[in-house]
């Protein structure tokens, strides 16, 4: 385990796993998350340089009669007015579940895990090459 402690093998597995947080906290806001119904009151589009980024806002009301309202991610201007099915997770209320940009977000998070492993592999090898080369030049 030695090989999980040198920088050059730690600095770029912490980048592959950070890229994995938002794909875990999704799933788990889906899978897990407190369930609510949302109103979309609001929907924006904004543009930095190419880029356009659309941000709804709320108010949503949990089963235990609790009321809220922010932003919602993962909702667009379809949604305006409507009720919709949220859940609550790490970053805040998710609305639709998987029904909508499943594809992206389970690709990230494999490409995300399968960088972790190619990683932890890549240096594993090259950890035992090194090993192996020392070993045999002190036993000649």
């Amino acid at each position: 385990m030695r090989t999980f402690r040198s920088p050059g093998v730690l600095i770029p597995l912490l980048i592959v796993a950070a890229a994995a947080i938002w794909p875990v906290a999704v799933g788990y806001t889906v899978l897990a998350g407190d369930k609510a119904t949302a109103r979309v009151l609001s929907c924006q589009r904004t543009h930095t340089g190419r880029s356009q980024t659309l941000h709804c806002r709320g108010v949503w009301v949990k089963p235990d009669g609790t009321t809220g309202s922010g932003h919602i991610y993962n909702v667009n201007m379809d949604d305006y007015g409507r009720d919709v099915p949220i859940r609550f997770g790490p970053f805040g209320p998710y609305g639709h579940g998987f029904g909508r940009s499943l594809m992206a977000r389970m690709g990230g998070f494999g490409i995300a895990i399968g960088g972790c492993l190619v990683v932890a592999v890549v240096f594993a090898r090259e950890r035992r090459k090194k090993a192996a080369r020392w070993r045999a030049s002190q036993h000649p």
